[in-house]
């Protein structure tokens, strides 16, 4: 065995040369020059500069350094793509090093790197326009075909051809290059673990529409334009109504005159072009519509308005206009209105409203970038399905073909993409070639000379910072009503004034430059916004959906969403959320380059060699620009200074040590490494030995790898010589006959049993397809009839709403007159029958134990209590309909029928109907308008985005509202994540399933002297000495307990609450104001037995005829008792319990002696909303503060405007929010103030609701608040974070980088808080818009008014239910 390994060793160096004397006679000239530009005696600008020129004008255009290839355009043909140079490449076991630098070699060493290493790969192709990055990507796609498609597959022929394809669909000519990709691809090809090429799909990115209304001089439109213009066939033409025949000069959109066309210089003539369509099977089919669609955009182009500018748009031409009508399959009526007219809802009545023709002429073009743009993703899905296999790739080789970088004289949001995904790709290049091999030189303790390289970081965060970033604020800008491209340009000039890489231009107010790696690029803001936007008018949108023409209707067809899970075929509504064209961009090339971070890369740099296009012109300049911008010129030196390769010393001694002669000792570690070097006669100049990894000059690791492979190779042709002689000892040639025969047998059963498998699966796949098309017509009929009714219903519920509103104003205006009267009746009798001092003086008798037989005096001092009032009158009688309990404000069908339209359980969640409800209730969002379209269908327009959704605007919102509840109840009520049951008295509700967590009420322990109380008699009969003293000597509070029943009237409850369950507000007629018994300030802390516990009553009461309330109110022991305290239990605080939040003292006013005014305002129920900090009652009167009576004379529901007299002077009773004091509460939270305050936050610790903290994820996590600004200078009361950086954002379950809306502050008395905001809150939607950031939901409160509906979620609760509970500070 040791011979044969010595005769192979030996035979692996006699077959290492006749393999290198081989490829020498194939013709595999190395060029003048160094092939390695790092192989050059002198790195400087000169020496490269010469050696590229050498090699240029000799033909030979490629030159490597390092890892690095360099491409120089040629504008020429040249022989160095044949098939005999493709299958010596081919042959090789390492190109790298056996042969000349080339595109072939690239390729073949990626695809032997992955096969080596198990690792997918990439190729960056990058350059300035022009430079020759599309034929690069062609040599590179035909090398790989070639190498990986298995014999008798078509696989390689379908790649091939999908090249003529995208370069006539995404190609034109410009200034720099008649060729130009005005899209970015990132290709990939599938391969198995064997290297067998199994698919192939294509990504785009950004297809530049702008070029189909608009070139520069001397530029092109797409060049399949041209190509169908001039070579669609006669009977084609004449089917669909065209001339016979027509010149390119013809149409406008296509720039030219006559003469201009150089047809040499298109990639492919029209039947070349339907040849490549050919070979695609789902192009091949549908090859007319795609031309139909082509003609259309050119004769749409033709199209002309009469007038000027802002005149009424009428088409001057309608013969154009229905040539365009026809080809799409329309009728040229609806198309006309669609482009010159549009439907505006105003009130209940439709207005048709003309278009101006500067309108009407953005309306067109937009049909003409959406039709053209549909068209090109429709054939880049086409040929993605066709070369796409039904086997699942183990690794891949992408080919990155994305634009270069331009600088054209006038350049927009395009150009500016196109350079920023350069600036990336560059970043990406520089952090391979450079900053890691500084790193690890760094870590392994390597020492080599500083080498330096220029760095892009600054530009990349100058054009995509988040936040300050120039696309970051154009996309900010497009949300606002008022944003224009001056006002974005005038932003980001303050932003970026003193950045190294932004110039402001001062002779032209639009424009700003940037200066990327190449070089600077001015860019003129007009059109930034729109074209961001990208609008497309959704009459256009419906015509098209609704084309005769199934392939044009297919290409229009919205996106399904995904379907709700247990919704009965319900999907998910778009969002209202706008998304810009840069934000799709943005992340899909963040996209791209995480994937190619994932690989190994290779880079290919593409250079010109003139700005001309003209062969055999060298520029210096030019050249050693590119050089430099490239990175080329800092990758040659660190190549020269540095090591490339770096291996592991296991890794080196494992792979190479065959090379090692037979009597060498094998050792590990440096030594095992120095030994191995040292054998294969590599200097030591050419490697560095570090820690734990070997670094390898340029060409060693190839000359290893070359050795290794030799070896491997001799040793394969003695395996072979040694089985040959066995098997041809063995061979029988009728045996070998005989197998030859079954083996074709068995082919040939093979081949039958596969066709008719085939033709089994295609029928049974045109049967399911067939099946799938009728349930998807079926299924987009009943939603549109879903849609009809869901229409009807809101129109119904609309009408209905108004005239109840009419009736309750009406009656609102009858019970208050009445109630007027009945009061002033009572304050006269009031006045009469109660003296202060006859109370007073009983009040002492009472002390010394007499007074009980005063039944008059009694009397007096049970009426006085404040706030008391008398029961009122019956309850209305509840319906027997099983809904009425529910309190729908809107018609029961109404809200079933929207509730189904939600995706909601009828059954199932019940207890979540009061969404629909709330919903059908909801004001029109700001902003957006109802249009009609061509086909009668409403939808609605925002003016601001340009966005268009055939559904309501808060659909999306409120079915996200109710999925979120949904979620919420499901892991409150349920424990396990499953639906929440019904509640009790929903129909199909059973007794065993309630959706509320049953809480038992228990009474806290009562005060002494409550024990055994009788009544008001028993109290007043006890001597004067059983009284407890006041501590201190004066008045204390005293809590009491109150049990009251209450009867549900049909409108609900009637009563207002704070998040604490506090009593704010009493509805004149309602259920608690005819009970008579409940009072402002009173704290609901049970209903039915069922304890709220930090729970909102809304959350936990069960609708029913009857509940029973648990109530809880605090007075002033020194306040007269009132006729409920017969009733009342008195209560004994806990040690350090937190005191009553409502309190009521009495304060003297005057008017301003000269105006007569008070200097307070307040709003309809007698709350302060302002106070003037000047006025006469400053410092006496808070905003918050409620009026309970003026003069002694209780204002019930009576407003306070309509009470008081013009007398100089004023005694006013008030209900005030109380702060707790520095005890009481102070124990309980000085743990959870300690870690909150641990936060740098400042946010105070959360109040007690009841007796004890806030029970973790008892209050609900997610809830809506509802806040009216009356006008837009009316001030909320809340302030937001100016940053993320105080937070964890993991905290609060948020991602991404913009800012999210987390409010840090609430003023006390303010509108906020009176909604229930509190400092932590996070602001999910306003109004249904989602995702807005801190900036813009300040923006909207600030400058908008109205109502405005906030879906907020408190952080606390979000900590609470993503961390199992626990309570960790902010």
């Amino acid at each position: 065995s040791h011979n044969v390994e010595a005769l192979g060793h030996r035979g692996a160096q006699g077959q290492g040369r006749t393999v290198r004397q081989q490829l020498s006679e194939m013709g595999s000239d190395w060029g003048p020059g160094e092939s390695e530009l790092s192989a050059l005696k002198s790195t400087d600008d000169a020496a490269l500069l010469e050696n590229t020129r050498k090699r240029y004008e000799a033909g030979h255009i490629y030159t490597r350094s390092g890892r690095l290839l360099l491409a120089v355009n040629p504008y020429r043909k040249l022989p160095l793509y044949t098939d005999e140079l493709l299958q010596m490449y081919k042959s090789s076991l390492h190109p790298q090093s056996e042969l000349a630098p080339h595109v072939y070699a690239v390729a073949g060493s990626a695809h032997m790197g992955m096969m080596q290493n198990s690792m997918s790969q990439s190729v960056v192709i990058s350059g300035e326009s022009g430079a020759g990055k599309t034929e690069t990507a062609k040599i590179l796609l035909q090398y790989l075909a070639e190498v990986s498609c298995s014999a008798g597959s078509d696989l390689h022929t379908r790649v091939i051809k999908t090249n003529p394809i995208m370069e006539s669909f995404g190609c034109a000519k410009t200034v720099w290059n008649n060729n130009s990709s005005r899209f970015g691809k990132f290709l990939t090809l599938q391969f198995s673990a064997t290297g067998r090429m199994l698919g192939a799909s294509m990504k785009t990115y950004l297809l530049e529409k702008s070029r189909l209304t608009s070139q520069l001089p001397g530029e092109h439109n797409y060049h399949v334009l041209y190509t169908v213009a001039k070579g669609l066939s006669a009977h084609s033409r004449k089917e669909w109504g065209l001339p016979a025949s027509s010149n390119v000069e013809d149409f406008k959109l296509l720039n030219v005159k006559k003469g201009d066309v150089e047809w040499d210089q298109f990639p492919c003539n029209f039947p070349e072009l339907s040849g490549a369509m050919h070979v695609i099977p789902h192009l091949d089919s549908v090859q007319d519509s795609c031309w139909k669609v082509v003609m259309a955009i050119l004769y749409l182009g033709n199209v002309e308005f009469l007038g000027k500018v802002e005149d009424d748009a009428v088409v001057s031409d309608k013969s154009v206009l229905a040539k365009v009508a026809k080809l799409l399959s329309c009728e040229p009526e609806q198309l006309e209105k669609a482009i010159c007219t549009q439907n505006i809802k105003a009130g209940l009545d439709w207005i048709s409203k003309p278009n101006t023709c500067e309108y009407a002429v953005n309306v067109k073009h937009a049909l003409t970038k959406a039709l053209y743009s549909r068209l090109f993703d429709f054939v880049v899905e086409a040929i993605n399905d066709s070369l796409i296999s039904g086997e699942e790739g183990r690794f891949f080789i992408g080919a990155v073909d994305i634009f270069g970088f331009e600088c054209f004289p006038t350049n927009s949001l395009e150009q500016l993409c196109i350079n920023f995904a350069n600036e990336k790709l560059q970043r990406m290049f520089t952090e391979a070639v450079f900053e890691s091999i500084l790193a690890e030189y760094q870590k392994e303790g390597i020492n080599v000379d500083a080498m330096t390289y220029e760095d892009n970081t600054k530009v990349v965060e100058l054009i995509d910072a988040s936040g300050t970033g120039i696309l970051s604020l154009l996309s900010e800008e497009c949300f606002f009503p008022s944003g224009s491209d001056a006002s974005w340009l005038q932003k980001i000039k303050q932003a970026h004034a003193k950045h190294p890489n932004f110039i402001e231009e001062r002779m032209d107010k639009t424009a700003f430059t940037i200066a990327h790696y190449p070089g600077k690029v001015t860019y003129q803001s007009q059109g930034f916004l729109v074209k961001n936007k990208d609008p497309l008018s959704q009459d256009l949108l419906v015509l098209m959906q609704f084309s005769d023409d199934e392939f044009i209707a297919s290409m229009f067809k919205e996106k399904q969403q995904d379907l709700l899970a247990g919704g009965h075929g319900v999907r998910r509504f778009k969002s209202a959320k706008f998304v810009g064209v840069i934000d799709s961009f943005r992340t899909s090339l963040n996209a791209l380059v995480k994937t190619l971070s994932s690989t190994k890369t290779h880079f290919i740099r593409c250079v010109k060699p003139n700005m001309i296009k003209k062969p055999n012109a060298f520029v210096e300049d030019v050249m050693m620009r590119q050089l430099y911008t490239s990175g080329v010129v800092q990758a040659v030196q660190a190549t020269r200074k540095g090591f490339p390769d770096h291996l592991l010393f296991s890794e080196l001694i494992a792979r190479y040590f065959i090379v090692l002669p037979q009597n060498a000792k094998s050792s590990d570690g440096k030594e095992g490494v120095k030994a191995l070097l040292n054998s294969a006669q590599v200097m030591e100049e050419q490697y560095r030995i570090g820690k734990t990894k070997v670094f390898l000059g340029v060409g060693v690791l190839d000359r290893l790898e070359q050795r290794r492979m030799e070896f491997i190779a001799a040793q394969a042709i003695a395996m072979q010589v040694i089985v040959r002689m066995y098997i041809a000892k063995r061979r029988l040639k009728e045996k070998r006959d005989a197998m030859e025969r079954k083996r074709n047998a068995e082919a040939e059963a093979k081949r039958q049993e596969d066709e008719a498998r085939m033709r089994r699966e295609e029928e049974e796949r045109l049967a399911r397809e067939k099946e799938e098309e009728e349930t998807r017509k079926k299924e987009e009929a009943e939603e549109t009839e879903r849609q009809k009714r869901f229409q009807r219903a809101r129109q119904m519920s609309f009408e209905r709403r108004s005239a109840k509103k009419k009736r309750e104003v009406d009656d609102k205006k009858k019970n208050e007159e009445e109630a007027t009267r009945i009061a002033a009746q009572a304050t006269a009798l009031s006045v009469k029958e109660l003296d202060s001092e006859r109370l007073y003086q009983y009040q002492q008798e009472v002390a010394d134990g007499g007074g009980t037989d005063n039944a008059e005096m009694m009397n007096v001092a049970v009426v006085s209590d404040i706030g008391w009032k008398g029961g009122g009158a019956e309850p209305s009688a509840p319906q027997d309909d099983v809904w009425a309990q529910y309190d729908f404000k809107c018609a029961v069908s109404d809200v079933l029928e929207y509730a189904e339209y939600l995706g909601m359980d009828i059954k199932a969640d019940a207890h979540l109907l009061w969404i629909a409800d709330e919903a059908l209730q909801a004001p029109e969002p700001q902003g957006w308008e109802q249009r009609l379209d061509p086909k009668g269908g409403v939808y609605y327009y925002h003016p601001t985005t340009g966005m268009s959704l055939s559904q309501h605007p808060l659909d999306h919102h409120y079915q996200q509202f109710y999925l979120q509840m949904k979620a919420q109840y499901d892991a409150m009520y349920t424990g396990k994540g499953g639906n929440a049951a019904a509640p009790a008295g929903a129909p199909g509700a059973s007794m065993a399933q309630q959706p509320i967590e049953m809480v038992p009420y228990v009474s806290p322990p009562l005060d002494e002297e409550s024990k055994g109380k009788k009544g008001l008699f028993g109290m007043l009969a006890r001597p004067a000495s059983a009284k407890p003293p006041a501590k201190g000597g004066g008045p204390v509070d005293e809590m009491f307990e109150l049990e009251v029943d209450l009867q549900r009237q049909a409108d609900g409850l009637g009563i207002g609450l704070t998040l604490d369950n506090i009593i704010v507000e009493v509805e004149p007629g309602g259920s608690v104001a005819s009970q008579g018994e409940l009072q402002y300030g009173d704290q609901i802390v049970a209903v039915d037995s069922n304890s709220l516990e930090g729970r909102m009553l809304k959350d936990v009461i069960v609708p029913r005829k009857t509940h029973k309330l648990i109530v809880r109110y605090t007075r002033m022991s020194s306040q007269p008792p009132s006729p409920r305290r017969v009733r009342a239990k008195k209560l004994r605080q806990a040690e350090g319990a937190a005191p009553r939040r409502i309190e009521e003292i009495d304060v003297m006013i005057e008017r301003e002696p000269a105006s007569g005014r008070l200097g307070f305002g307040i709003d309809a129920m007698n709350t302060i909303v302002e106070v003037d900090p000047n006025g006469p009652v400053a410092g006496k009167l808070h905003v918050g503060d409620k009026i309970v009576a003026v003069d002694d004379t209780l204002l019930y529901f009576k407003r306070f405007v309509d009470t008081i007299d013009g007398s100089g002077k004023h005694k006013l009773r008030i209900a005030r929010l109380r702060s707790a004091p520095e005890g009481g509460l102070k124990k309980g939270l000085k743990k959870d103030a300690k870690r909150r305050s641990s936060s740098g936050l400042g946010i105070p610790p959360v109040p007690h609701k009841g007796n004890g903290m806030l029970r973790a994820g008892a209050a609900p996590a997610l809830r809506e608040v509802r806040l009216n600004k009356e006008t837009d200078v009316t001030k909320i009361g809340a302030v937001f974070h100016r940053s993320d950086d105080a937070f964890d954002k993991s905290f609060f379950n948020v991602e991404g980088s913009s800012v999210q809306p987390i409010i840090k502050k609430v003023d006390p008395g303010s509108m906020a808080e009176a909604g229930g905001l509190v400092p932590g809150d996070v602001v999910l939607s306003v109004n249904g818009i989602s995702g807005l950031s801190n900036f813009q939901v300040v923006e909207m409160l600030r400058k908008g008014q109205g109502i405005f509906n906030l879906v907020v979620i408190s952080g606390r609760q979000v900590q609470h239910t993503f961390s199992g509970g626990g309570s960790a500070g902010l």
